[in-house]
C-alpha cells in the first residue's frame, strides 16, 4: 500500500502538468482535458478522483486505499499546483493512439498562472475497451 501510495504521490505532481476524466469519455484526449478542466477550477479532490477511477491497475482497491490515495494527491496535487498561480489555461497539443489502438499518448501544454509553461505526456492504455492512464514505463 506504502509503495502504491508513493507511485501515486510521484503521478500527481507528474499528471498535474498531465492527465484524465471519467469513464464516459471516448478518448485518452477527452480524460486529459477532463482531469485539467479540474485543476484549472481548483477542484484538486475531483481531479483526483477521476485519476483514481481511470487509473489501469490490475490491484483492486478498497474504498479506504483509494479515499487514501485521493486524499495523498488532492494535497499534493494543490501544493504544487497553487505553487505555480494555479492553472490558468491548457490545450491538448497531440493524441497518438498505437496502430493496433491498445495504447495511447497524449501532450498537454499547460500554462500556470505565474507565467510558466510546461508540456507534458501521459500514457494510456485500452482495457476492456475503455482508455485508462497508464503507470507503466
Amino acid at each position: 500500500m506504502k509503495k502504491l501510495l508513493n507511485l501515486m504521490a510521484f503521478i500527481a505532481i507528474a499528471l498535474l502538468v498531465s492527465n484524465c476524466g471519467g469513464n464516459e469519455a471516448k478518448t485518452p484526449a477527452t480524460l486529459e482535458k477532463s482531469f485539467y478542466s479540474e485543476l484549472q477550477k481548483g477542484n484538486y479532490e475531483k481531479a483526483a478522483d477521476l485519476i483514481i477511477k481511470n487509473l489501469s491497475t490490475d490491484k483492486v482497491m478498497t474504498a479506504e486505499e483509494s479515499a487514501q490515495l485521493v486524499k495523498s494527491f488532492t494535497e499534493k496535487a494543490k501544493q504544487s499546483t497553487e505553487a505555480k498561480g494555479g492553472v490558468k489555461s491548457f490545450e491538448v497539443v497531440e493524441e497518438k493512439i498505437s496502430e493496433d489502438g491498445l495504447s495511447a499518448t497524449v501532450s498537454t501544454k499547460v500554462v500556470y498562472g505565474n507565467g510558466t509553461e510546461s508540456t507534458e505526456q501521459s500514457k494510456y492504455v485500452k482495457k476492456d475497451n475503455v482508455w485508462k492512464l497508464s503507470m507503466g514505463k
